[in-house]
């Protein structure tokens, strides 16, 4: 049986620091990684979400990856679920892999959430709260608290079972969860708990996997996304409250057909 193709979604904004060493270890460490699951490396999408620095310039420039390299470029800053959601539209693989620039989870640990496919699964998050979770490096008080916080307020709200809905780390099986995306209507740091919702509805099986965890103090969510996320709450709660199937969004195209996106073989 022939390996099963994985894309890469890489959700960037001003990651020009970062994401040199991102892409190093995805060239260096992966394809042996991938080896050991069944799965290859099909495509790295980085997707530019508008940034002011030279994230694309350094997805350009870098050639470990030879023909495996996407830049999708946004033409404003629209969010990372607006970049994550053009990722996933564009993904070609059987399989797509969602991290972020920071490397805060290992490569290493899609071998568990590709375990959680295997069994049968659609979604594998990644998660920090669960008993076998290893936290290395903390975030500070107040971020650690805001984000606990808003998991509590979600798991209420909505009615949900997992405890955490936004580590950046969650594997798709492209065939069954492209339709969630297609639908995705929030842009900010909340849509993961929107898809995680969505695919509740539509009978998904989502499974929260333990994954190793360490904050970068680089990081990009700051207090006004954190408040801007509670602010999504009611939405989330509501379309888990709902009834019926969802409708893709007419308004979304596909990111290699939308006129006011770019995309650019590096």
């Amino acid at each position: 049986m022939a390996p099963c193709p994985l894309s890469v979604v890489i959700p960037a904004y001003n990651e020009e620091r970062r994401l040199p060493a991102l892409l190093n270890a995805l060239a260096r460490d992966l394809d042996p990684i991938l080896a050991q699951v069944g799965m290859r490396l099909l495509e790295v999408v980085v997707v530019d979400d508008g940034s002011s620095d030279r994230t694309a310039a350094t997805v350009g420039f870098f050639e470990g990856l030879a023909d495996r390299l996407t830049l999708i470029r946004l033409p404003a800053n629209r969010g990372k679920g607006a970049a994550v959601r053009a990722g996933m539209l564009a993904a070609r693989g059987e399989r797509a892999l969602m991290t972020d620039a920071d490397m805060s989870t290992p490569l290493e640990d899609i071998v568990s959430l590709a375990a959680a496919l295997d069994s049968g699964y659609d979604v594998a998050i990644g998660s920090r709260a669960l008993p076998q979770s290893q936290v290395l490096v903390h975030q500070p008080l107040v971020r650690e608290l805001l984000g606990k916080g808003f998991n509590v307020l979600l798991r209420v709200a909505a009615r949900i079972p997992w405890r955490d809905t936004q580590c950046g780390f969650k594997l798709f099986r492209v065939e069954t969860t492209r339709m969630l995306f297609e639908s995705q209507e929030i842009e900010g740091f909340a849509f993961d708990a929107e898809i995680c919702v969505r695919a509740r509805r539509r009978g998904l099986r989502v499974m929260e996997v333990p994954v190793r965890w360490s904050n970068d103090p680089e990081t990009h969510v700051r207090l006004w996304p954190s408040l801007r996320m509670a602010l999504d709450i009611p939405r989330i709660a509501a379309l888990a409250r709902g009834r019926g199937v969802d409708v893709p969004d007419p308004g979304v195209v596909p990111v290699g057909l939308a006129c006011d996106n770019e995309t650019v073989r590096a």
